[in-house]
């Protein structure tokens, strides 16, 4: 087993929970998970939060929109992480 079976039950439990409707519905959670999915390179994950998604009723363009914002801010944390270090490099 890859963790301790009290660990993956806790969780199982907490995943389990986070993803039932509460404030936000089942659709907006999915895709907010297919974001995170590729936010955390988890091809696995995109694949699994993808159909479920679908399923909750997300269209191919929300689905899009969705990981454009993923790929927005992935981005701009690289520009916000090096650019000033690329401007440091140029000076010198």
């Amino acid at each position: 087993m890859f963790i301790l079976k009290e660990i993956d039950e806790l969780w199982e439990k907490f995943s389990s929970s986070a993803y039932q409707p509460n404030i936000l519905d089942g659709k907006t959670k999915e895709l907010i998970a297919v974001s995170n999915s590729v936010m955390a390179d988890c091809t696995p994950c995109l694949e699994y939060h993808y159909k479920r998604a679908v399923n909750a009723g997300a269209s191919k363009e929300e689905i899009a929109e969705s990981l454009a914002i993923a790929m927005s801010i992935s981005a701009g944390s690289k520009k916000a992480k090096y650019l000033t270090v690329i401007h440091k490099l140029e000076k010198e």
